[in-house]
């Protein structure tokens, strides 16, 4: 659930609470400015927290996420800090003149508040992960593998299990987990990814592959090197340094 949802009253004073201080410190307005300045900055605030939260849930693509972020970043300025102007200007156009003084400190302490959110939602998405993990059935101090994965998709945790999983494909800072269903990125390295699963039937064929052997359909040659080709008909190049792995797993 959107913890903006959850907390109610809780998010919304905190809300109104920070566009009071944010209101009497920016600037040097008149006093009825500052009151009406810290009603319209509440109200755009309790509405973007919200809206950043659910776009948050959705994972940026890997090699990308910084750019995502950076425009998102300034495009939830621009709209807040906007919003806010074109609402001051209908509501107090005599003060109006006090209030556009103050844009440019405005933007710079709603970019803040836009970072602030991120950090708690990165930081609320990882307290999930973790639980999400313990519903796999992993055992940290054992080393034992898992036998599904958990991945945030919107506002839901899918549950995939590991043999359903066809390949796991690097993606920036994130893994891509293929099965016949469909795709879906999540936020860990290929490393710990390789540690979680089963090594008796994923192998890392490649750099930036992790292949389930029992959906290996055949190996043949591809130039100098070999490719193993899947039963989805897909084909994925074997780098020479993990080819010795495929054999001993596969026992040929």
């Amino acid at each position: 659930m959107n913890p903006f949802y959850e907390y109610g009253k809780t998010y919304i004073a905190a809300c109104f609470v920070t566009a009071a201080i944010y209101a009497f410190t920016a600037g040097n307005q008149p006093a009825p400015c500052r009151i009406i300045d810290a009603c319209i900055y509440g109200s755009t605030l309790c509405l973007a927290g919200i809206t950043l939260w659910n776009v948050f849930t959705f994972a940026f693509p890997g090699q990308h996420k910084l750019k995502y972020l950076s425009v998102l970043a300034i495009l939830s300025c621009l709209l807040i800090v906007g919003t806010e102007t074109f609402a001051m200007y209908l509501c107090a156009p005599s003060l109006f003149k006090y209030f556009a003084e103050t844009i440019p400190v405005r933007i710079l302490i709603t970019l803040l508040i836009f970072i602030v959110i991120r950090l708690y939602c990165l930081l609320h998405n990882s307290k999930e992960e973790a639980s999400g993990n313990e519903l796999t059935g992993k055992n940290t101090a054992a080393s034992q593998p898992i036998d599904r994965i958990t991945i945030r998709s919107g506002q839901k945790i899918k549950i995939i299990p590991v043999d359903e999983i066809i390949y796991i494909k690097a993606d920036g800072d994130y893994v891509s987990v293929h099965t016949a269903e469909g795709s879906w990125l999540k936020e860990q390295t290929m490393k710990h990814t390789e540690d979680l699963l089963p090594p008796d039937k994923f192998v890392r064929i490649h750099r930036s592959y992790i292949v389930n052997t029992n959906h290996i359909s055949r190996i043949e040659r591809y130039g100098e090197h070999q490719q193993v080709v899947l039963h989805n008909r897909e084909k994925i190049k074997i780098s020479a340094a993990r080819y010795h792995s495929l054999k001993q797993i596969l026992g040929f």
